[in-house]
């Protein structure tokens, strides 16, 4: 049989020097073809086609003078490399199937022989070929010789790392492809994601990649695991933090099962049973747990889900069934500054409710005289100070109050020398001590212009938070229009001309207000409806009619004359919050009976959470959670403040590492050279499955500024066994994107071949003659006999 013709593409000539003389033989030859035949007997058709043969087999013959040669492009033997990629994590070492070999087995015997020397016959194969470079990867991506060194005891699968690093290694090398053989369980998801983001906006961005699928899914296979675990707080005192648990069931068909959170003393917080409906395979379902009883500050919860069947079906491991998350909750106490301009009902209620929150501290500055009291007598000649202050202080005049200065009362201040001179006048005296200020029943003209200038910037600058109640001298009774406390209130206060007193008015949440949960005080829609059905009407209400661009209004009362009325409107401003209650005799809800003031105890303490909540303290810790090459890293920045919050650089930051295992490290974080105030470190941990840190600053002469605390918990078994099996949905996507193709564990005898088609990045071509071949004058040959043939059809010798 003949060999198959070379593309005409691939022909060339080694000889072109002899080209003329090819050139004149055939031109001359096909000269004296054309004289002989034109006194042939031959007619018609016959007679050309037996030229056209003849001549072909002449044309045949004069090119073999210039040598024709067959090109043929292949690869450079050892010039191209070749990636083989090989998953070490334990998650291949799980029994899926009991008619199984380990996952991790499987991949062992394709990779190795028992010879360390020798690689199996189809990787002996590929190196005829290209340039093997082996690697490994778990938690880092590592060369490895001959694969022997797979022991699949790391609970780490950094997949996305690994192709990342490949990349970056061969970025100037000519890569052909990458072979990458594991279960597509990927520890780092959002590194593999980056990864294919990058591929999907730039298709050449890689080699290709052929993922090899390790281990076969298992119908019958059972488990439950966790997945991603969300945490929120609150100030909601019924579910001061809110957990959304991912709860998954492999294989399971009607499975129930009960998710349990407890405290780092094992004791238990909430449970909540979980059901998987039946013949669904694998699920994920959303459990939401509401915890109250979290203490302040810092703490680990552990999570964990059991299957409460009677008998139980043996799973495929129970070291995806628990994980630890961490919960700041914030440590104060938080103090809080309430201003008044006389002894009222609000306040009684206020600091009764909270009596019962121990990390807040409310401290009262209550006037109970103006400028110019009501109870005016002088009792001796000549004395100038209040008879109220008769007998105290006596020997310090300037520390009496005067019949020209309004009097006050502080309470539960911290010593004698806080607010001893009335509302602060400076920074360092307001910033540092307070995150909130009430006002309440208290005219504009109290403060000077330069303490409502200071009250601004405790807000806008500090980031603190003003409140401004409802009683009789508050908002446009109190003139605070055109102020600049008035101006930072979520609500104009210009006088619009007011109606009636609003009577009867009857308090509801609005949409916005029923999104906040320190608005309700009820877990359920209905229950929440029938409180406020249940609530006091309000007789005492301050009548505005418009609010500023920005505010939300979370709650409104509607009077007996069917007109509504904001009630509580809140907005931002600058780095902190301002609200305004327009409700003056709030409370009155309380009076009712004893459940409705237990009621109103509750608002008041999410009201003040919600107004300490997020306000800064001179010293803050934050951290921001890494992997760096497999390695958690937690980088971490404290800001340090001066006592009226401006940057402080003249500090020394101290970091205190308590890891879970009892282990304790030291830092020192540097000050940034971006932003003065900021002192950032880094911090790495290998092995741990969590930690806390503690920042402690002093100042130049080695006083403490504060403290703050943040930690981390890391759970590398739980993310490396959420889920079990191969992952074919990622390995085909990884396969489609950059050109390759899945194969099966099993199918690994036919990489060599394939392999062998792709458009390789180093080449050589190699000639084969095609003048002395026997198919070339065989083929002229055949032409000759064939216009031989047709001459002797005719009759024509």
């Amino acid at each position: 049989m003949l060999p198959p013709l070379p593309p005409l593409a691939s022909i060339a000539f080694a000889n072109e020097s002899w080209g003329w003389v090819a050139i004149t033989l055939g031109v001359g030859s096909l000269l004296v073809l054309f004289l002989s035949y034109r006194n042939s007997p031959l007619r018609g058709r016959a007679k050309w086609f037996a030229l056209a043969l003849k001549a072909v087999g002449l044309l045949l013959l004069s090119l073999a003078l210039m040598e024709p040669v067959h090109l043929e492009e292949q690869p450079k033997k050892n010039a191209n490399d070749l990636v083989i990629l090989a998953d070490n994590s334990s998650g291949l070492a799980i029994p899926l199937s009991p008619d199984e070999k380990l996952s991790s087995e499987q991949l062992k015997d394709a990779l190795t022989t028992e010879d360390p020397v020798l690689f199996p016959d189809w990787i002996e194969s590929l190196g005829d070929t290209f340039r093997l470079q082996t690697f490994l990867f778990d938690r880092t991506l590592r060369r490895t010789t001959d694969f022997h060194d797979l022991e699949f005891d790391r609970p780490n699968s950094q997949l996305g790392n690994a192709l990342t690093g490949i990349n970056q290694r061969f970025q100037n090398r000519p890569l052909a492809a990458t072979l990458v053989l594991t279960d597509g369980n990927a520890t780092d998801a959002a590194s593999l994601e980056k990864w294919l983001a990058t591929l999907k906006e730039n298709e050449e961005a890689t080699a290709p990649v052929y993922p090899v699928v390790v281990g076969k899914p298992n119908p019958e296979a059972h488990d439950l695991a966790l997945g991603n675990i969300d945490v929120e707080t609150s100030p909601f005192e019924d579910a001061r933090v809110s957990l959304t648990v991912e709860a998954r069931s492999i294989g399971s068909s009607g499975t129930t099962s009960v998710v349990i959170v407890t405290n780092e003393n094992d004791e238990e917080l909430g449970r909540k049973e979980v059901v998987f409906p039946e013949n669904l395979g694998d699920q994920s379902l959303p459990v939401r747990l509401r915890l109250a009883t979290i203490p302040p500050g810092v703490s680990f919860l552990k999570v964990r889900i059991e299957d409460t069947a009677p008998e139980p079906k043996a799973e495929l491991t129970d070291r995806n069934n628990n994980q630890e998350v961490v919960v700041n909750q914030g440590a104060g106490p938080y103090r809080i500054l309430y201003v008044s301009g006389r002894p009222n009902w609000e306040y009684k209620f206020l600091r009764r409710a909270l009596s019962q929150d121990s990390e807040i501290d409310l401290v009262g500055l209550i006037r109970i005289a103006k400028r110019e009291p009501k109870f005016e007598w002088r009792g001796r000649t000549g004395e100038s100070s209040n008879p109220l202050f008769r007998g105290f202080q006596s020997d310090i005049p300037e520390e009496t109050q005067r019949y020209d200065e309004p009097v006050f009362v502080r309470l539960n201040t911290s010593g004698p020398e806080e607010l001893r001179n009335g509302f602060p006048k400076a920074e360092e005296d307001l910033f540092p001590y307070y995150r909130a200020i009430i006002f309440d029943d208290v005219e504009a003209s109290q403060f000077t212009r330069e303490q409502q200038e200071l009250v601004d910037r405790f807000v806008a600058r500090r980031g603190g938070t003003v409140i401004m109640l409802g009683g009789q001298e508050s908002f446009q009774a109190g003139k605070w229009e055109n102020t600049p406390i008035g101006r930072l209130l979520p609500v104009y206060l210009e006088d619009l001309g007011r109606g009636a007193p609003s009577l009867e008015a009857a308090f509801n949440l609005t949409r916005e207000g029923w999104l906040e949960s320190w608005m309700r005080l009820q877990t359920s829609q209905e229950k929440e409806y029938n409180r406020l059905a249940y609530m006091s009407p309000f007789f005492a209400i301050n009548q505005i009619r418009a609010i500023k661009p920005g505010a939300s209004v979370l709650a409104t009362v509607t009077d007996s004359e069917e007109r509504s009325l904001p009630a509580i409107i809140t907005q931002r401003y600058g780095e902190g919050k301002t609200a305004a209650i327009t409700i003056g005799d709030f409370w009155r809800w309380g009076m009712k009976d004893a459940e409705q003031q237990d009621a109103l105890g509750k608002t008041w303490r999410q009201l003040l959470r919600w107004g300490v909540n997020e306000v800064p303290a001179r010293v803050s810790l934050e951290k921001e959670d890494l992997e760096s090459g497999g390695i958690p890293l937690t980088k971490l920045s404290v800001r340090v403040r001066e006592r009226d919050f401006a940057p402080q650089d003249n500090a020394t930051v101290l970091l205190k590492v308590n890891d879970r295992n009892g282990n304790e490290s030291l830092l020192t974080a540097e000050p940034s050279l971006n932003e003065p105030g900021l002192f950032t470190a880094d911090y790495a941990s290998e092995g741990s499955s969590g930690y806390r840190i503690e920042a402690t600053v002093v100042d130049g002469d080695g006083i403490e500024i504060g403290q703050d605390e943040v930690a981390r918990a890391l759970n590398p078994e739980a993310n490396e066994f959420a889920r079990l099996g191969p992952n074919l949905a990622a390995l085909r996507e990884i396969a489609e994107l950059t050109g390759g193709e899945l194969i099966e564990l099993s199918d690994t005898d036919q990489l060599p071949a394939l392999l062998k088609k792709l458009d390789l990045p180093v080449s050589e071509v190699r000639q084969h003659p095609l003048w002395h071949t026997p198919w070339l004058f065989l083929l002229a040959l055949a032409f000759f006999i064939g216009e031989w043939a047709v001459r002797r059809q005719q009759g024509v010798l």
